[in-house]
């Protein structure tokens, strides 16, 4: 049987799988740096093996990108709680400004009772408001 080097494998209109390239670009992590490095390193040519330089500059390529990496963990969580807290506050502020309303709904009462008088309210927007 006779094998052929002439298959063809793809065109050139064939659109690749968007989610895949996408995946592949996304999960080159430190694992797969390391599998790379390993791989390197195993391959070498023995004659001309890696100097030290190179070896240690890639170390350090790698050990910047996964400090950037915990770094922009560390962002994205704190900006997660911050915008949590915020949401926080201002339900405290507003259940605060209620109760406060409430308070002074109740002393406007008192003070009519006591003096026997309905207060009318100066501003014509708060008309009826109780």
């Amino acid at each position: 049987m006779k094998v052929s080097n002439n298959e063809i494998i793809g065109y050139f209109d064939d659109q690749p799988d968007k989610e895949i390239v996408s995946k592949a670009n996304k999960d080159l992590d430190k694992d797969m740096f390391l599998r790379l490095l390993t791989t390197q390193l195993a391959n070498q040519d023995p004659l001309n093996p890696i100097e030290d330089k190179e070896f240690i500059a890639q170390l350090a390529q790698f050990n910047s990108l996964e400090q950037m990496q915990n770094l922009n963990r560390s962002m994205e969580s704190l900006g997660k709680e911050v915008l949590e807290s915020i949401e926080y506050l201002n339900l405290n502020q507003i259940q605060a400004n209620v109760e406060i309303l409430k308070e002074i709904t109740n002393i406007r009462k008192a003070v009519e009772s006591y003096l026997g008088v309905e207060i009318e309210p100066e501003d014509p927007e708060l008309d009826g408001v109780e």
